[in-house]
């Protein structure tokens, strides 16, 4: 019995290994490394929706409603270039069928509005005026069009094959298609592989993907979360070019093979975000808080790293202008890049010291779901809770330890707001301070008030310590911190993409 266990033990081991080497040698192709260079693209969510005050309609809101008082699409690129994007997305069509081209197979569009500008034409034109590329997000699931729910889905595939081929025949190189809503039907309805051949026949450099692409190994159309993505896991929809998946956040280790039928390909994961502090993916009527830049700053870093990417979503208001105070926002964390106008490479972050060396805490949750191990994982999506709001978190650093960049991610407690959709987020912690020791002695660094969705907090003079604590003091509910990162900011370098 032992030699049997011991022989099937050595056969596990040999397939992991033989796995492993086998994943180890796919590597991006030439087409999948000009996206991971550009690495930084602007979404753009603008239609019918953002005149409404809702993110997802059913197709029934009158074409009427859709009335920008002046579609300025030269600032949004002119915004886009001046904040060091690479690329834009731009949300041709969403779930409700609304279209911002001219498409003559669907009366659904701005031309049938009271402002007929085509929009997807403007942004083109502007894009080559900037030096930025255009990729287009185009929904599978369309709540107007009647055709999206024939019995037969070969009739609703030409459909989107018409209007695809409007939009990738009219307005120059497109860098991606964006794909969403594949839950609306089965997988296999959208026909995948018929629209990716019929998209690299018009544009041959163009990547696809759609939204939700990896699936479990227990249930390929199970839609699989970037924290718990594994090497090898099954390509839910297939052929694609990249992964998605909306709106959440890869690990540090985020793995990079997945299969289909036995076959291994190189997928990057491109990472959306709302620049909205709400979550809200259209603009409305009411101004709302951008996310602050400590927070953008930390999120740029790790969702550019190991050959991932990011968009984020910068969404024009009603009167067809991205918000001044957003373009400001967008135009700070530029300054912070060190990318304004699109002229630096992109940087990479800073080292961490911290992840998952040993870590303990005075008062914790009972559940080991929220141990003190989840502050200073490969996650940004788990994290520790305490037992009560006076707690304190303590991590073992390799002695002789040299900082002097602190970060913080204290995680929410999310509520909806009125659309639905859309979300306010609650920080309890009111009070912390930050603790070294050194020397047999522990010495206080730092006393701050909150510390919100992100702190990132430089000291004046490097700490040499073998140990780092963080004391919340005083919270009003009991407080949960998402990531705890110590670094010298000389470990910040050039981004590296590895080919």
């Amino acid at each position: 019995m032992k030699s049997a266990l011991f022989n099937n033990t050595l056969m596990l081991l040999f397939l992991l290994v033989i796995t492993g080497s086998a994943a180890a040698q796919i590597k991006p192709s030439a087409l999948q490394l000009t996206q991971v260079k550009r690495g930084y693209g602007m979404f753009i969510h603008f239609g019918i929706n953002t005149f409404n005050e809702t993110e997802w309609s059913d197709g029934s809101l009158p074409v009427s409603s859709y009335n920008p008082t002046q579609p300025d699409c030269d600032q949004w690129i002119k915004t886009a270039k001046e904040a060091g994007f690479r690329y834009v997305i731009l949300v041709t069509k969403h779930h409700d069928g609304f279209c911002l081209w001219n498409s003559q197979y669907t009366n659904y569009d701005v031309a049938s509005s009271p402002v007929t500008t085509d929009l997807v034409g403007a942004v083109a034109k502007a894009c080559k005026k900037y030096g930025i590329e255009l990729g287009l997000y185009y929904s599978l699931w369309d709540r107007h069009e009647a055709t999206h729910n024939n019995p037969d889905p070969e009739v609703y595939v030409q459909y989107m094959k018409h209007q695809l081929t409007e939009l990738l025949t009219k307005y120059g190189p497109i860098c991606e298609v964006w794909f969403d809503g594949g839950w609306a039907k089965k997988d296999d309805d959208w026909k995948i592989p018929e629209v990716y051949a019929h998209i690299k026949k018009l544009q041959p450099n163009c990547l696809v993907t759609v939204n939700h692409t990896i699936g479990t190994r227990e249930k390929i159309d199970k839609i699989q979360l970037p924290v718990d993505m594994q090497a090898g896991d099954p390509i839910r929809f297939y052929p694609v070019d990249f992964r998605t998946k909306d709106p959440n956040l890869a690990r540090w280790d985020d793995p990079k093979i997945y299969s289909r039928n036995k076959e291994n390909k190189y997928l990057i994961l491109e990472h959306t975000l709302c620049l909205s502090d709400r979550w809200n993916w259209f603009q409305k009527k009411a101004m709302m808080p951008a996310r602050g830049v400590d927070e953008l700053e930390e999120l740029f870093y790790w969702t550019t790293a190991h050959n991932n990417i990011i968009i984020l979503n910068v969404p024009p208001g009603q009167d067809g202008k991205i918000r001044a105070h957003e373009r400001n926002t967008i135009l700070s964390l530029a300054d912070r890049l060190g990318i304004r106008n699109g002229k630096a490479p992109l940087p990479s972050g800073y080292q961490n010291m911290a992840f998952n060396i040993p870590i303990t805490a005075t008062n914790s949750s009972p559940d080991k779901q929220f141990a003190p191990a989840k502050a200073n994982d490969f996650s940004l999506e788990t994290w520790w809770t305490a037992g009560d709001t006076r707690a304190s978190l303590e991590m073992d650093l390799k002695p002789g330890s040299r900082f002097n960049r602190i970060t913080i991610f204290e995680q929410s407690q999310d509520s909806s707001l009125t659309d639905g959709f859309s979300t306010i987020r609650k920080f309890f912690v009111q009070q912390f301070s930050i603790e070294v020791f050194n020397n047999g002695a522990w010495s206080t660094v730092h006393m701050g008030d909150t510390i919100g969705a992100c702190r990132i907090i430089l000291l004046p003079e490097y700490c040499t310590a073998s140990k780092i604590r963080l004391n919340i003091l005083q919270a009003s509910a009991v407080p949960s911190i998402a990531h705890f990162a110590v670094a010298d900011t000389k470990s910040k370098g050039v981004r590296k993409i590895s080919r």
